[in-house]
């Protein structure tokens, strides 16, 4: 099954791709990194180094104002994480009913783990368990982390060009698109979000899954783009609030702690402290020592293990 449609969440026309080749399957849906980035145009990638389709029903969905959903008439006062989460919610609602189903999984990656979580904290009757990917916590932590970290690796690697772009950065603070995108390439090319991958590398394959989606046309490559800057400039005013410490401090549903141990984006320390502080029935934590903020795509047999013996474990 490969099923694209539209479907309207909480006043908002959006777009969700479903694959795999039973219904029977149990149904797990990705929440996408952010803010702004697409998930649909990723389902080909995805598929090919996690082979998720074979035994699971797989949602991939373009949130509110992100890729394919983007609609240039959306309010900037709607990209806010409560309404974000309401999203999920609703969207996580319309699958289950769609595919009959009872619960969903919910793979979330870093600003979509986040969603995910409060999503869970907020109704945990729809969702069998949480995979959380990369975790944003405590951001106004992980800012100054994120410089620290680049500082670090600039001064090692000896870029004297790099180091002075951290430099000014520290000066200007990431409180909009220019500025989150600047930051993300710097970071990329320090080894921070994709291990051993250059910001070019990252880009030109973001572009080539759009590029070969089935789901996507060309005119759907600069609403992409647009949708991007615009969740972005949206949110990071919000964003750079974010403190998981003091929002949830406990979650009735079982959460998967999936982290990488060189991420410049979300801190692996961090990630450990909210573990130990986050109250559950049942959590664990899975180091991914080779990884940076995308363990999926940097160790994706692994990863796709985890899931794998993970749910069947919890389906007796």
């Amino acid at each position: 099954m490969d099923k694209l449609e539209k479907v309207e969440i909480n006043d908002s026309e959006q777009w969700i791709l479903v694959r795999g080749k039973s219904l029977d399957s149990p149904l797990i849906i990705h929440v996408q990194a952010g803010p702004g980035f697409p998930m649909i145009p990723e389902a080909k990638a995805m598929e090919k180094n996690l082979h998720l389709e074979t035994d699971y029903l797989v949602a991939y969905w373009d949130q509110r104002a992100c890729g394919k959903s983007f609609d240039k008439k959306t309010d900037p006062k709607t990209i806010n994480f409560s309404q974000l989460t309401d999203d999920i919610i609703c969207c996580t609602k319309y699958l289950l009913g769609k595919y009959q189903k009872k619960k969903a999984v919910i793979a979330g990656y870093s600003q979509g783990a986040t969603l995910g979580l409060m999503a869970a904290s907020r109704d945990e009757s729809i969702f069998d368990r949480l995979f959380l990917v990369g975790l944003d916590i405590d951001i106004p932590t992980a800012n100054k982390y994120a410089i620290e970290f680049a500082i670090s690796k600039a001064t090692e690697k000896n870029k004297v060009t790099l180091l002075k772009q951290v430099i000014d950065l520290h000066k200007n603070p990431v409180s909009n698109a220019k500025q989150f995108q600047k930051r993300a390439k710097l970071l990329t090319n320090l080894g921070g979000i994709k291990a051993g991958t250059s910001y070019n590398q990252l880009l030109i394959s973001t572009i080539s899954n759009m590029i070969s989606s089935k789901a996507y046309r060309l005119s759907d490559i600069p609403k992409t783009l647009k949708g991007m800057e615009f969740c972005q400039n949206a949110l990071l005013p919000e964003f750079n609030t974010l403190n998981l410490f003091h929002r949830i401090s406990s979650i009735d549903v079982p959460v998967h702690f999936v982290q990488g141990k060189q991420d410049a984006i979300a801190p692996y320390q961090i990630s450990v402290n909210y573990f130990n502080h986050l109250h559950a029935a049942t959590k664990t934590f899975t180091t991914f020592d080779n990884s940076a903020h995308m363990p999926h795509y940097d160790e994706p047999q692994k990863f796709s293990r985890l899931l794998r013996d993970t749910i069947k474990d919890s389906l007796g």
